[in-house]
């Protein structure tokens, strides 16, 4: 048997690089006006979100029909913000400007609301003696509030998730920008020299709009750098490179090269890198919510071994039928089993007892109570099937045995001369011999007894097993019925798993 400790019945994962928006660090924090938490809940961050998505759109309307109410919106949008901000800063209290993994973000929001504000409500009670020049870019203020979007990067964590890989990702591109800058900056040295300054085309029949057209694009060294980005992105590179190569055909070796090298084999690494950074960036997801996970499962059985001791009335370490009963009437233990995904009501819980008396004392132990409830938390899998199909194999075993064992006492109290079982009768009268025989039919049955109450725990086990797996496959069969397109299909398979 399993020790209690909840740290043997969870897996867990080791925590992600980046925090997310929403990690406590584990700093212990406490909020200074707890009655506030409503504010950083995910349907609070979820109204934000979409606040913020709409004022975005409000900014794109406004940009292409101008001069109607949008500014009357537009001040709905931002004291729809400032009240966010008052009441998570009145959460967090002085902990707002330093609560680490929240850090970034605070300040973002309070500089992009203080700037809505000074730029809506303030700067316009100034602005009389303001010159035109100034309340342009005064005015040009507000496409910051563009930068809100940012936060749409908190509140979805498949965006934080793109995020954190291009943060990741930079160093390697930096690496990678530097060889393809150092590459073009050589070669536009060079081909300064040869192209820009005519060097390669002394004594050649050049045209005067060809010397034109090369000066333009290799007349000195930023010019020829930007003509070979053009290159490296294969923009219009052609018209270059046949201009070049009209005079000398040589150089188409070159203009293959570079496009090899600059277009192809950089361009394929950075795609390489980006992606394998998004794939590290998916795992690094993963891992936080299975350590979240490990550690709900975690905090659910040290709630279940606290609520275990609470419920052990008369303190003998074991709970009998009635204290069982007693705590399934609790109302906070039905919402925490809830939460955990444990759908079941005060009279369901009750038939767990005998499911989890798996030694039929009628009591249970604090093993059994815990590693009862986890394994019902847990979802099920191709183990459970697995392990009904060798109890129920091992049953059969055993039911052969107990009958051959039957049939060989019968076969040898035949052989010996004695009754048949058909003739036995409680009022007979038998000889001294016959009791002799009796006597070691007695024996013998007294073997098969024992191997019967062996049977019965074996049975017990896999009727256990049988009522969990009937539960969790009737569980299945309702989602299938409500949550299918042919519900018909769902009732079908319900019953066949059933």
């Amino acid at each position: 048997r399993a020790g209690s400790s909840p740290a043997g019945l969870a897996h867990g994962a080791p925590a992600a690089r980046w925090p997310r928006a929403d990690d406590d660090g584990g700093e212990g924090f406490r909020p200074c006006l707890p009655r506030l938490a409503f504010v950083e809940g995910a349907r609070c961050q979820t109204f934000v979100g979409l606040v913020i998505a709409a004022n975005s759109i409000l900014l794109g309307v406004e940009t292409d029909y101008p001069g109607m109410c949008w500014d009357s919106v537009e001040q709905a949008f931002l004291v729809v913000f400032v009240t966010e901000l008052v009441l998570r800063m009145g959460y967090n209290g002085c902990k707002y400007f330093v609560r680490r993994g929240h850090v970034f973000w605070n300040w973002f929001d309070l500089i992009i609301v203080g700037l809505g504000v000074s730029e809506s409500w303030i700067i316009p009670q100034l602005a009389s003696g303001m010159n035109s020049s100034s309340t342009l870019a005064i005015r040009s203020l507000r496409l910051l509030r563009l930068l809100r979007l940012l936060r749409m990067f908190r509140l979805l964590s498949y965006l934080q998730k793109f995020m954190d890989a291009m943060v990741d990702m930079i160093p390697t591109l930096m690496w990678i920008f530097g060889i393809l800058f150092l590459f073009c900056y050589v070669t536009a040295i060079v081909l300064t020299h040869m192209l820009g300054k005519m060097e390669a085309l002394s004594g050649l029949d050049v045209s005067q709009e060809d010397q034109d057209e090369l000066l333009a694009e290799f007349g000195d060294l930023c010019t020829t750098m930007f003509t070979l980005f053009r290159i490296v992105t294969m923009d219009n590179w052609h018209t270059t490179a046949l201009r070049v190569t009209k005079y000398l055909p040589t150089w188409r070796i070159f203009f293959v090269a570079f496009i090899v090298f600059g277009s192809w084999t950089m361009i394929s690494l950075l795609t390489a890198v980006v992606s394998d950074h998004m794939l590290a960036a998916t795992a690094d997801l993963n891992e936080v919510e299975r350590r979240r996970a490990h550690e709900t499962r975690l905090a659910f059985l040290a709630y279940l071994q606290k609520s275990f001791h609470e419920a052990d009335s008369d303190g003998n370490g074991n709970l009998d039928r009635a204290e069982f009963v007693e705590w399934t009437k609790d109302e906070s233990i039905l919402r925490k089993l809830h939460q955990v995904g444990i759908e079941m009501q005060s009279g369901e819980l009750i038939s767990l007892f005998d499911m989890f008396d798996i030694d039929g004392t009628g009591q249970l132990s604090i093993d059994e109570f815990v590693h009862g409830f986890a394994r019902t938390q847990d979802s099920l899998g191709m183990n459970h099937f697995l392990a009904l199909e060798h109890m129920i194999k091992r049953m059969d075993r055993q039911v052969d045995i107990v009958r051959q064992s039957v049939d060989d006492v019968v076969t040898a109290v035949d052989a010996r001369g004695g009754p048949t079982v058909s003739t036995w009768s409680v009022g007979s009268s038998p000889s001294a011999k016959l009791s002799h025989k009796v006597a070691q039919l007695e024996e013998i049955v007294q073997t098969l007894a024992d191997q019967q109450r062996s049977l019965v725990g074996e049975q017990a086990n896999v009727s256990e097993a049988m009522r969990g797996c009937q539960g969790k496959l009737d569980a299945i069969a309702s989602a299938l019925q409500t949550g299918g397109s042919d519900g018909g299909g769902g009732r079908r398979l319900g019953a066949g798993g059933a």
